[in-house]
C-alpha cells in the first residue's frame, strides 16, 4: 500500500483506488491506512479549495508523507565535497559544497564532509534525526564492506570504511561507492540518460574513468573494480589529461579558442577525443549500452569534443552508440549516491507488512 501512495505523488489516492491498486479487501486497506496515517508516513490531502466542487461528499485522499524523512548524499572527492539533501520522494532541499585539497588526512576529510553534511541539513531546515539514510560517493575502488581498498590519487585514503565513518554522525544507514559508478546512477536517474538502463558513464577530468549501469544496476564487479580501464597504459588515458593541457593551461582557455575556430584547439580536442576512445571503445564492446554521458570538467567542451568522440567510437564499434554530455555538472556524483540510499530507503519501507 505504501508503494502505491508513493508512487501517486502528491495528487495521492482514494480508498477505493487503494483497494484497486493492492488488490486486497478495503476493511484491511482501511486497518493499514489507518497504521500509516499514525506511524506519520501517510496523511489525508487537503482539498483545494479553488477546486470545482462536485455533488456530493467528496472521497477522502491519501498521500505518501515525503516530508516524514530525508536522505543526504555525499561527494568526498580530492579538492571538494558536495552535499545534497533531499524528502523521501526525491525532491532536492538542499546543496552545499565546499573545497577540499589532496594534503588533507583522512580524517580531516572525514570531519569536513561531515560538518559540510550537518550544514546542508540545516540549510534545508532538516534535523539530523529525520536523516533515514546516507549516500556517499568517493573516488577510488569502494568494496562491499564500503571501505576504500584502492586509491591512487589519495593514497592514505586506503582503508577508510566509510560506512563507520559517518553511521554514527547521522545515525542512519550508509552506503557507499566509487564516485563514477554512482555518477552513472544519478544521470541514468535525472541527468542524460534517463530514458536508459544500460550506461556507461565516462568521467573526463584530471582523471579518467568509467562506470557502468547494466539493467539500471551499478556493476562492481567482485572487487569494486569494474570498469577500471584506466589502469591500462593501452587504454590511453592515464597521461591524456596532461597531453591536453600541456599547450592550454587550462580548459576554459582551450574552450575558448576553440569556440572561436582556432585550429590548434580543435585539433588538440580532436587528439583528445583519440585518447580517450580506445578505452571507450572497449567498455562499449564489452556491454553494448543504450548511451555513453560524458562527464568531468573537460565535457563542458560539449560538442566539440562530442563529435569527434561519437566519430572515432562509429569507426571502432559495431553498432552506433548514443554519446550525450552530463546534465548534472559536478552533482553527479552526489545525486548517485542519493539514488542509492533512497533505493535503500523504500526497500525497508516497502517490505514492512503495513
Amino acid at each position: 500500500m505504501l508503494r502505491a501512495l508513493h508512487a501517486a505523488a502528491d495528487t495521492g489516492l482514494t480508498l477505493t483506488e487503494l483497494v484497486k491498486a493492492t488488490e486486497v479487501a478495503r476493511a484491511t486497506v482501511e486497518n493499514a491506512l489507518a497504521g500509516l496515517v499514525e506511524q506519520g508516513l501517510a496523511a489525508e490531502v487537503t482539498p483545494d479549495p479553488d477546486a470545482p466542487r462536485r455533488l456530493g461528499r467528496p472521497a477522502k485522499r491519501y498521500r505518501f508523507r515525503a516530508e516524514s524523512g530525508c536522505v543526504l548524499g555525499l561527494d568526498i572527492g580530492v579538492h571538494k565535497a558536495l552535499a545534497i539533501v533531499c524528502d523521501l520522494a526525491g525532491t532536492v532541499l538542499g546543496v552545499r559544497r565546499t573545497a577540499m585539497g589532496p594534503e588533507l588526512t583522512p580524517d580531516q576529510r572525514i570531519a569536513a564532509a561531515r560538518a559540510l553534511g550537518h550544514r546542508t541539513l540545516r540549510g534545508a531546515g532538516q534535523q539530523t534525526d529525520a536523516v533515514r539514510a546516507v549516500g556517499v560517493g568517493t573516488t577510488g575502488i569502494v568494496d562491499t564492506d564500503h571501505t576504500v581498498t584502492i586509491s591512487a590519487v589519495l593514497p592514505e585514503w586506503q582503508g577508510t570504511n566509510l560506512a563507520s565513518a559517518f553511521e554514527t554522525t547521522f545515525g542512519a544507514p550508509v552506503v557507499a561507492g566509487n564516485d563514477s559508478k554512482l555518477a552513472a546512477l544519478g544521470e541514468r536517474w535525472r541527468g542524460g540518460a534517463t530514458d536508459a538502463r544500460d550506461v556507461v558513464y565516462i568521467h573526463v577530468g584530471r582523471r579518467i574513468s568509467a562506470g557502468i549501469l547494466l539493467d539500471g544496476t551499478v556493476l562492481h564487479g567482485r572487487h569494486g573494480a569494474a570498469g577500471e580501464i584506466g589502469v591500462l597504459p593501452g587504454s590511453g588515458w592515464h597521461n591524456a589529461h596532461r597531453r591536453l593541457l600541456d599547450r592550454w593551461g587550462t580548459p576554459e582557455r582551450l574552450f575558448d579558442a576553440a569556440r572561436c575556430d582556432d585550429p590548434a584547439a580543435i585539433k588538440a580536442l580532436d587528439d583528445f577525443a583519440a585518447d580517450l576512445v580506445q578505452g571507450v571503445a572497449a567498455v562499449v564492446l564489452t556491454v553494448d549500452p543504450e548511451a555513453v554521458v560524458i562527464g568531468g570538467g573537460l565535457s563542458r567542451a560539449g560538442e566539440l569534443l562530442l563529435a569527434p568522440l561519437r566519430g572515432r567510437l562509429a569507426e571502432l564499434c559495431l553498432f552506433p552508440v548514443t554519446v550525450v554530455a552530463s546534465q548534472l555538472s559536478d552533482q553527479a556524483v552526489a545525486h548517485g549516491a542519493l539514488r542509492l540510499a533512497l533505493d535503500g530507503v523504500e526497500n525497508r519501507l516497502f517490505s514492512i507488512e503495513h
